[in-house]
């Protein structure tokens, strides 16, 4: 017996079809951090620039859709006037106390045809009840301001951090973006599981599985489960595919100190890959700096990357490929009229059908020999990679299903080939540590190192203590994970681990009930 094709929505559907910039905005701008404790004066908050309409024409030409702006993040700091606190723009310097950002954000939107998103955090570290009934009818009364104020609100994104513990009353926050905002997706997991469009994809690398599905257990999304959230479920209970964040800088807030860290547009490109091309959607940030702007090589970046992506796919090789009449297992066929080079392919099934091709692969012959240039279990609403440049002959791509396949585009191409194999790494090694936006936070038992920003490293030194058991835990965006366990230490304990691709913190925790020395010097980096 065949199991039940599981479909989108027609809100999911729009989503597929969107490139969506995030914009983290707040007193951590002005501050350094990257996590706001609550206890910011909103005196702080004084952009000198500030200019909506800059963002999003910069979005428009970088081929965006879509943007989310952080009306308020973890430090609570409201960036429109709420009735229901005075920690908001209200009570900073910004247009004399009558600012009301998220209002201009929303008219620049509108005004260049993009659609407008709202970050409202359920964790709020300023409110002195949160987590409780209170707080959930002040979070109530606040997400109807934004819901009811501000015309057409497409994306109501929610995340996890801070919030595994509380008690929030989703029911009744998911009923006001339902009532007033019918076609608004809501992104988010845990006890909003029930309710959402969308999934966070497990990491902040931008980076889904080769094979993600759209399908997945909802007791994954309940429980923020790393690997299922990556990888989805080929017979999962649900339809929610994966949204793929990344900064394009290590912050996720503007840090003058990340100005030579903005990623490239060779990353970029090879986002786009690892996101749209594995069956997911775009969340890129770009952090306004402190006056209110996007830095120019942040726009550049956009830019290059855009031009990029347009010219690979601008020819298609495969030309008048009739798709109608596929059978579970279908092959196509194409000769080319003389060789072509290619190294990028790119399928779609209709996903308003759901995923039905469950294994294909893509072959090209060349001096009379086939040879596989990719393949997988998932297509979904797009799948596209690159690969080292083939002189082809002609193309083969071969797939099975579970019933009646619907792919509405194949395609083969030939794109620069400095567009995937410049290199971005950062051949400089740092000690994270010395990093200006750096915190090291001592407690009796353990150590947290906060970086500012997301970083890769594989080593951590610790020097000038010796531990008799401890542990070194990487945070992954929603809980630590154990990397090295560590028994009997020198006084130079060098620990490698497998390579962290990001995280903006780690831990090493002592299981010694003398503590932790203070004076200990860690370091980490990528060897």
């Amino acid at each position: 017996m065949k199991n039940e094709i599981l479909t989108p929505n027609y809100r999911q559907l729009d989503w597929y079809k969107r490139r969506t910039a995030f914009i983290h905005f707040t007193v951590n701008t002005f501050t350094g951090n990257e996590w706001g404790d609550g206890t910011e004066s909103p005196e702080i908050f004084n952009p000198t620039e500030l200019d909506c309409e800059q963002w999003i024409k910069a979005l428009v030409d970088g081929g965006f859709t879509n943007a989310i702006l952080t009306a308020k993040h973890h430090d609570g700091f409201c960036l429109w006037p709420s009735k229901f606190t005075e920690h908001s723009v209200k009570n900073s310097p910004y247009k004399n106390g009558k600012g009301d950002i998220v209002k201009e954000f929303v008219d620049a939107c509108h005004k260049y045809g993009i659609k407008p998103g709202l970050y409202l955090s359920p964790w709020d570290r300023n409110f002195k009840e949160w987590g409780t009934e209170k707080y959930n009818e002040y979070y109530a009364n606040q997400l109807t301001e934004l819901m009811t104020n501000y015309g057409p609100i497409y994306e109501c994104w929610w995340d996890g951090a801070g919030s595994t513990e509380a008690c929030y009353d989703w029911e009744r926050w998911v009923k006001i973006v339902r009532e007033n905002q019918k076609d608004c997706v809501i992104f988010g997991s845990l006890g909003a599981t029930e309710f959402v469009d969308v999934r966070w994809v497990g990491n902040e690398l931008g980076k889904a599985a080769d094979n993600c599905y759209a399908t997945i257990d909802a007791s994954s999304l309940e429980t923020e489960t790393g690997p299922e959230l990556f990888c989805g479920k080929k017979d999962g209970e649900r339809f929610i595919p994966a949204e793929c964040d990344m900064s394009i800088r290590p912050g996720w807030f503007y840090h003058e100190e990340q100005d030579a860290l903005v990623k490239t547009p060779v990353e970029l490109t090879k986002y786009w890959f690892t996101s749209v091309g594995r069956n997911c959607g775009i969340l890129l940030n770009i952090p306004p700096d402190k006056r209110g702007l996007f830095c120019e090589r942040d726009i550049e970046s956009l830019n290059r990357w855009n031009e990029r992506i347009n010219d690979i796919f601008k020819e298609n090789l495969l030309k008048d490929i009739d798709l109608s009449g596929l059978t579970d297992d279908f092959v196509i066929d194409y000769k080319f009229d003389m060789p072509q080079k290619i190294n990028c392919v790119r399928l779609e099934e209709d996903i308003a059908f759901g995923q039905r091709i469950n294994d294909f692969k893509v072959e090209t012959l060349s001096n009379g020999e086939w040879k596989t240039v990719c393949d997988g279990k998932v297509i979904g609403n797009c799948y596209a990679r690159y690969f080292d440049t083939v002189t082809a002959e002609a193309i083969k791509i071969t797939a099975s299903s579970d019933d009646n396949p619907v792919l509405k585009f194949v395609g083969a191409f030939y794109a620069d080939e400095a567009y995937f194999v410049e290199s971005f790494e950062n051949d400089e090694i740092f000690d994270l540590t010395k990093l200006p936006s750096a915190k090291i936070i001592h407690n009796k038992t353990e150590v947290e190192i906060e970086f500012g920003g997301i970083f890769p490293f594989n080593t951590v030194i610790i020097e000038g203590e010796k531990l008799p058991y401890f542990e070194v835990f990487a945070f992954n965006g929603s809980q630590y994970e154990s990397v090295y366990f560590g028994v009997d230490s020198s006084e130079h304990e060098v620990c490698q681990f497998k390579l962290i691709e990001g995280s903006y913190k780690i831990k090493i925790v002592s299981y010694d009930c003398a503590g932790f020395n203070e004076n200990a010097k860690i370091s980490v980096f990528k060897r």
